[in-house]
């Protein structure tokens, strides 16, 4: 990673972050060299320094391999849930009463981790783990004649029953299998993600709302949840990818979906007033300020969606709608005393000054996306890379942390739990490598594992598009049916 250059002063950020709130972006195209930047490979080494020893020590891999654990300790570790390490502990109740749970969401992020992992360096290693992963969930967690999948194992029994299970984690139940899928062009994989795309959409769908439910059946209302997320997370977790890659009549299902899903984000989700998605539309108590969901994340997240979905439809005014809003948005959560993003919102309307990494991750991959057309939003990522790279960075254990308070640095939160994994600080790593390369005008290279025999298609660079060039094949040892393709990316959009 090249030398990074010092903070500007306060008053400058305040009025780069001022600036930005005011002219929006797209208005015109500037090209000041980013040079206090990162380079693309900077990335690179961050994934394989900072981010993979933590994801590639024995523990990590699961028994067999591919069963990921859910919960390690700071160190690497498996917790022991009868004699939990201090940090599952301070995480709270909601981490702690279910250590001992295994998730298949947590194990398809992981998936989708070693997949990126060998996307950005075309390592074998991380194939074979991701194909470990992609085979557990085909194997263990897809539940094929209910279109669906288990939730989690707890003591070797599988749950919960199908009505109950979310829509929020069939999306992420997805994730690794439509990463996977992207990656390869497993017509069998590709398969068995649409398979569970269409289990969602046909039994989670509520005419009468003209929304997606949280849960299909069960007990204590759980029907009756209006969330975002359930809603958002089709789109980020597979709906992008596979829209791209699906033949039809399933793309164009895929497509009408995305953008039906769009439209009911800006509609029903969205708070003019307050400037933020709401999280639930259920429950009144849930509608201000610092309620369940209602924050910077989730609101720069869906932002992005809609942006990136407009993009891959070719509705402009759809995209237009969601670059409008980010840069209030992105002004409102950074923080020039520190270079960092904030988190959200308090209830009583005040500022949550800590950072939280998936937060922090959303909020750069916006300002990276929006960099592409306007030069002006580097200003942020100047400043918000390097906290990233300084701050949330285990720099001794690897990975990053789930939060931390800038102003007391031993104040941070565990770095895998039921909600926390790879997933995050990988997509982190992979926008950050293609905005850094096309920002510095050279090229982005990606690896891809097409199967023997089968027609790659069009590739793409993630969720973004850019003028391939399509380099030399290589042999896979360690998967012999495939090969490794290296294709570079000019022009990202």
């Amino acid at each position: 990673m090249p030398a990074r250059r010092a903070a500007s002063s306060p008053v400058a950020s305040l009025v780069l972050a001022a600036g930005l709130a005011v002219v929006g972006c797209g208005k015109g195209r500037f090209e000041p060299a980013p040079v206090a930047l990162p380079e693309g490979m900077g990335w690179i080494d961050h994934l394989s320094r900072d981010l993979a020893p933590f994801w590639l020590r024995p523990e990590a891999l699961g028994s067999p391999v591919g069963a990921f654990p859910t919960f390690r300790c700071d160190d690497g570790s498996l917790v022991d849930p009868e004699l939990p390490c201090g940090e599952m502990l301070v995480a709270g109740p909601w981490v702690s009463s279910r250590l001992g749970v295994e998730y298949t969401r947590m194990r398809s992020r992981q998936t989708f981790f070693y997949g990126v992992a060998f996307h950005l360096t075309g390592d074998e290693r991380y194939l074979a783990l991701a194909k470990a992963g992609v085979d557990h969930l085909r194997a263990h967690a897809l539940d094929r004649a209910e279109r669906s999948a288990v939730s989690w194992w707890r003591g070797g029994a599988a749950g919960p029953p199908v009505p109950a299970r979310t829509s929020q984690d069939l999306a992420y139940a997805n994730l690794g299998l439509a990463f996977w899928a992207y990656l390869t062009r497993d017509a069998d994989v590709l398969a068995d993600a649409l398979l569970l795309y269409e289990g969602i959409f046909d039994r989670y769908d509520d005419p009468e709302r003209g929304l997606l439910r949280w849960a299909a059946g069960g007990v204590g209302g759980e029907t009756a949840r209006v969330e975002l997320v359930a809603q958002l997370d089709q789109v980020n977790a597979y709906g992008l990818l596979l829209a791209s890659i699906a033949p039809e009549p399933h793309r164009s299902r895929l497509r009408a979906d995305l953008a039906r899903i769009a439209r009911d984000l800006i509609d029903r989700f969205w708070s003019e007033e307050l400037g933020l998605f709401h999280g639930s539309l259920h429950d009144p108590v849930e509608r201000g300020p610092g309620a369940r969901h209602t924050d910077f994340g989730h609101t720069v997240k869906a932002l992005w969606m809609i942006e990136r979905t407009g993009a891959l439809l070719g509705d402009e005014a759809l995209s237009a709608w969601a670059r409008e809003r980010m840069p209030a948005l992105l002004a409102r959560a950074y923080l020039p005393r520190y270079g960092c993003w904030a988190t959200g919102l308090r209830h009583d309307g005040s500022l949550d000054a800590g950072v939280t990494w998936w937060t922090a991750a959303e909020l750069d991959q916006a300002a990276a996306t929006l960099a592409l057309t306007d030069r002006r939003y580097t200003g942020y990522l100047e400043k918000t890379w390097t906290c990233w790279l300084d701050r949330l960075v285990d720099h001794e254990k690897g990975e990053v942390w789930s939060w931390i308070d800038l102003d007391r640095p031993e104040r941070r939160g565990a770095k895998q739990h039921l909600w926390k994994n790879g997933y995050h600080s990988a997509e982190h790593a992979l926008v950050s490598y293609l905005v850094a390369q096309e920002l510095h005008g050279r090229p982005a290279t990606l690896h891809f594992a097409p199967a023997e025999g089968t027609a790659p298609g069009a590739f793409q660079p993630y969720f973004f598009s850019g003028a391939a060039t399509v380099g030399p094949e290589g042999p896979l040892g360690s998967l012999p049916s495939r090969r490794s393709i290296a294709v570079s990316f000019r022009g990202l959009r």
